[in-house]
């Protein structure tokens, strides 16, 4: 299991709860303004408003309870204190911190949801200097202050909610945003390479617009300002050229209305190519938007990238191109760094900054996270350019090659993050990993050792140590690596898994099964655990169960073929061939070119 650059993708939900501002919010704190109890929200702005009260109105949302404590021995803000919080079947422990967010803190009040409770609350306070105190009888919809060292609290209750903020007040008028916005980069980024089939079927790759100017339009039939752009576009196409200005529309229409895209270029006639994106070129181009600006926003419709002869996005715009703009800033592109600054930030004044740089770790980084692995080695590439001494750009250059499995490049790479860092414990796992893929198991475990001395609580490492030791038939060692990795992490799905294969490997088949059961649990969709599910059934003679097994990993994996193949194997072995035949048939469907499935079917129509 190799070591990733990963990030935890989460999901974008800002403008479905009202919260999705103009403004930057560069931190925010929590804390009950009014004392009713209820958490308010304070963001602090860069741009104005530079600070956003969102007042906390919520109704019916159960019974909680606050603390407000005072340290005596202990530092005065009782920073670092533990507090559990029992009461039915609830038990709740928070810790007191400072520090909770970019430049801000928040409230020192520590606020627990109780939910509908009968009776009363007790808690348990652990201060910083080693005194744990238990208090009883508390109420909820309180505010507990509590002295250190003191044998009695107050109980303070909430307030009662303030009326006029009961229901919410009229939206605020916002100044509209503008419809047209271009903008100069100060540091001219890459075009990412794309090669895409036009009206005709021939496929157009950007490349081969080298040593022109190029407007890349993306546009899409769904917006109408698209249509009239082009047909703009096209009304201008005498001048464009004259400006030696070259025109690349490129439609990012849904599947289901690229035959709309295809009409509306016919119908038109437009002068220049259009071409048709690939779900992965669309998805490339929005990362580059996304990240081009702090806002993270999806490419909008329509947008375009202005391109130099170098294959250089210079400029971009946002909505509408009025084409005698456009053919100007052809001509005035800029090509040193002070006039590249001098466009992207017409102001006056003398710049104290010194200058600004793009971080393609950043771009390489959410390329990679897609899986568009050949973009993301360009931003990589560009990382150690201009960078050659930084090991994260050699790692992830490194891990990406391992994912494609070039391992030549992936262990140049990893080497080298290694010469710049040899502290760098996931570059010794990923070596180790291509050292055990190759055959190669004591090399393996020397590089798994090696990232384990330098963090001991590695639990891939240790996970990828004690697969190497079961391979092997290390068995003792094999179970005290995977045994620590369960202790560190016990819901990771492939620790186990790895578990339940050592214990099917000991033929201690109900060990195995409850570990295979429990890594289907964390992830349903494992296709592994399923299906060595179903071999541990059929090991068992326990046929129903294990057919069972195996359409449950056909239905939900239908890409993995090794569920096809035991569930042919298990109706041959009970003589019922016709239904063996059938499931090759499925995975043919599927996957024509099947060697095992096809060798397979041959067997069964030659044998009687």
């Amino acid at each position: 299991m190799p070591e990733t650059a990963g990030i935890t993708r989460f999901s974008e939900v800002s403008g479905a709860l009202g919260l999705d501002f103009p403004e930057d919010s560069r931190s925010f704190v929590l804390a009950d303004l009014d004392h009713d109890g209820r958490l308010e929200l304070i963001l602090k702005n860069r741009n104005a408003p530079q600070v956003r009260i969102l007042h906390n109105g919520m109704k019916d949302i159960g019974d909680s309870i606050a603390f407000r404590l005072r340290g005596t021995k202990s530092n005065r803000d009782a920073i670092g204190t533990s507090i559990t919080v029992e009461g039915g079947k609830l038990r709740q422990t928070k810790y007191l911190q400072a520090g909770s967010g970019f430049l801000a803190q928040h409230s020192k009040e520590v606020f627990f949801g109780v939910g509908k409770l009968e009776g009363t609350i007790r808690s348990t306070i652990r201060w910083p200097s080693g005194l744990s105190q238990k208090f009883e009888g508390l109420p909820a919809n309180h505010r507990i202050e509590i002295e250190e060292g003191a044998a009695t609290f107050i109980a303070k209750p909430f307030a009662a909610p303030t009326p006029s903020y009961a229901e919410a007040g009229p939206p605020p008028i916002l100044e509209p945003l503008p419809s047209q916005v271009d903008t100069w980069l100060v540091e001219p980024l890459m075009a990412p390479a794309f090669s895409l089939p036009d009206l005709a079927g021939s496929m157009r790759e950007l490349r081969s617009l080298r040593g022109s100017f190029v407007l890349l339009n993306f546009w899409a039939t769904t917006s109408p300002l698209c249509s009239e752009q082009l047909r703009l576009l096209h009304h201008h196409r005498s001048a464009l050229a004259a400006g030696q200005l070259k025109i690349l529309a490129v439609s990012v229409d849904d599947p289901g209305d690229l035959g709309k895209a295809h009409s509306f270029a016919a119908q038109e006639k437009l002068s220049f190519p259009v071409v048709f994106a690939t779900e992965d070129v669309a998805g490339i181009y929005n990362i580059i938007y996304r990240y081009l600006f702090d806002r993270r926003r999806n490419l909008a419709i329509p947008t375009s990238f202005l391109v130099d002869r170098e294959g250089m996005i210079v400029k971009v715009y946002q909505g509408a191109i009025v084409p005698e703009r456009l053919l100007e800033d052809v001509r005035s592109v800029p090509t040193t760094t002070a006039a590249r600054m001098q466009k992207a930030i017409p102001l006056g004044g003398v710049l104290h900054q010194g200058e600004f740089l793009r971080n393609d770790f950043t771009y390489g980084v959410a390329l990679f996270q897609h899986g568009y692995l050949e973009q993301a080695a360009e931003s990589f590439q560009q990382v150690i350019a201009a960078k050659p001494d930084d090991p994260e750009g050699y790692y992830n250059l490194g891990t990406l090659n391992l994912r494609r499995n070039d391992f030549k490049q992936a262990r140049q790479y990893l080497q080298r993050t290694l010469k710049l860092r040899p502290n760098y414990p996931e570059a010794w796992n990923n070596l180790g990993m291509m050292a055990a893929q190759e055959g190669h198991a004591d090399e393996a475990v020397q590089n798994f050792q090696q990232a384990l001395l330098l963090r001991p609580t590695y639990a891939i490492a240790l996970l990828n140590l004690g697969n190497v030791y079961r391979r092997q038939g290390a068995f003792e060692k094999a179970q005290d690596c995977l045994n620590r990795a369960l202790e560190i992490e016990p819901d990771n799905p492939e620790v186990n898994y790895s578990l339940g294969m050592f214990y099917a490997q000991q033929n201690q088949i109900q060990s195995a099964s409850s570990y295979l059961q429990r890594a289907i649990e964390l992830r349903t969709d494992y296709p592994e655990a399923l299906n060595n599910l179903g071999v541990l059934f059929v090991r068992e003679q326990d046929y129903v169960k294990a057919e069972e097994q195996f359409k449950t990993c056909i239905r939900v994996v239908p890409s993995f073929d090794q569920s096809y193949l035991n569930l042919a194997r298990l109706y041959a072995l009970r003589n019922d061939k016709e239904k063996a035949k059938g499931v090759l048939q499925d995975l043919l469907r599927i996957q024509p070119q099947n060697p095992s499935a096809i060798e397979a079917l041959e067997i069964l129509n030659t044998v009687p």
